[in-house]
C-alpha cells in the first residue's frame, strides 16, 4: 500500500468514476485500475463494485475509503506541521471556497499588501462544496470557505466533525435574488417567490451530491422545472446578464467585476439564512497568512453589506 494508492482512491471517491478520476489524475485508466485491483488483493477484499455505469464502494470499501481519508488527514497535517514556509521564510496560503465575491476581494486585497520582496505562492480554488470539504480534510487546502443553513447545518455540522474539520461562522444574510440588468424584474424593491416562477432558475454544479451540498438556499415553493446548472462564475454572469434567468445567493457584488450588469435584490418571506464561514482542520496551526485573509475576509464581508455568489 502506498500514500498515492490511497489518494487514488479517495479521487475516485469524488468522481464516482475511474475514467474521470484518471483525466483528474492524469494517469491512464487501466494504471489507475490496476493500482486499485493491487490494494483489494493486498488486503484481500473488494473495495469497488465496477458496473458498465461506473462504480460504487462496497461496505469494506467504505471502511477502507474512511481509513484512507484519515491516514493522509495526519500525513497532510505532518507536512502542514513541518510546512517549509518555516524554513526558506516563503509565504504559502491554499484556499477552497464556494463562488463568493467577498472572498475574492479577501484575496485581491491580501496580494495587494504583499511586498515585491516576498516570495510566495498562493492557491485559490473555487469549486462544489464537497471538493471544499474535501481539499481541507487532505490538507490541499489550509482554509474553505462555505455556508450552512438552518436546513443543513445539523447534517453539515456532523458530517465535519466525523472528518475533525472546524467551523467557524463570519456572518449570516438573507437571501438575495440576482438578475441581470435588463430582466423584466429588475426595478422591483424586494421579489417573492410567486414573481420568479417563469423565470428559469440557475444553480452551482454539486455532481452527485445530495441537496444538502448545495450553494443556493432550499426555497419553498420554488419551481424548478427549468433550471440551469453551471460549474463557474464567469458561466453564470454571462447567463444573468443576457437572458432572464436568476438565482438566488447571499448579495455581496462586486462592481469591477459585475460592472452594473447584476442586480440584487431582496427575496420576501420567511426563509432560510445563508450562515457563511470558514473552515479548517480542528487543532491546526493558523499561520500569519491565513489569519490576515481571515481578517481581510470579515472586513471585506462588512464592506459589501450583502453577499454573494
Amino acid at each position: 500500500m502506498t500514500l498515492q494508492q490511497l489518494r487514488y482512491l479517495v479521487e475516485i471517491s469524488k468522481c464516482q468514476s475511474i475514467t474521470i478520476a484518471a483525466q483528474r489524475l492524469y494517469i491512464a485508466q487501466p494504471s489507475l485500475s490496476k493500482s486499485i485491483k493491487d490494494l483489494e488483493k493486498e488486503f484481500d477484499i473488494t473495495i469497488l463494485e465496477r458496473t458498465r455505469h461506473g462504480v460504487s464502494f462496497t461496505v469494506e470499501g467504505l471502511e477502507f475509503l474512511d481509513y484512507a481519508h484519515r491516514i493522509l488527514e495526519q500525513v497532510n497535517g505532518l507536512h502542514n506541521y513541518f510546512n517549509q514556509e518555516s524554513i526558506n521564510n516563503r509565504l504559502t496560503l491554499t484556499v477552497s471556497a464556494q463562488h463568493y465575491m467577498f472572498s475574492i476581494d479577501a484575496l485581491t486585497k491580501f496580494v495587494n499588501r504583499l511586498k515585491k520582496s516576498t516570495d510566495y505562492t498562493i492557491v485559490f480554488n473555487e469549486c462544489r462544496t464537497s471538493q471544499v470539504i474535501d481539499d481541507v480534510l487532505l490538507g490541499q487546502s489550509q482554509l474553505g470557505i462555505i455556508y450552512l443553513s438552518r436546513g443543513t447545518n445539523k447534517f453539515m455540522k456532523r458530517l465535519l466533525a466525523q472528518k475533525g474539520i472546524e467551523f467557524t461562522p463570519l456572518r449570516q444574510f438573507p437571501p438575495c435574488v440576482y438578475l441581470g440588468h435588463n430582466h423584466p424584474l429588475k426595478d422591483a424593491k424586494s421579489l417573492t417567490i410567486e414573481d420568479l416562477q417563469e423565470y428559469p432558475y440557475i444553480k452551482y454544479y454539486q455532481g452527485n451530491d445530495s441537496y444538502q451540498y448545495a450553494e443556493e438556499v432550499s426555497v419553498h415553493g420554488l419551481q424548478d422545472n427549468r433550471t440551469l446548472v453551471v460549474s463557474d462564475r464567469s458561466t453564470i454572469l454571462r447567463l444573468l446578464s443576457c437572458t432572464d434567468a436568476f438565482t438566488i445567493g447571499c448579495g455581496c457584488l462586486l462592481p469591477d467585476i459585475t460592472k452594473n450588469r447584476i442586480l440584487s435584490i431582496p427575496l420576501e418571506g420567511a426563509f432560510d439564512l445563508i450562515n457563511i464561514g470558514w473552515i479548517r482542520l480542528k487543532n491546526s496551526n493558523m499561520t500569519p497568512a491565513m489569519m490576515e485573509y481571515v481578517e481581510l475576509l470579515e472586513k471585506s464581508i462588512d464592506f459589501l453589506s450583502h453577499p454573494s455568489f
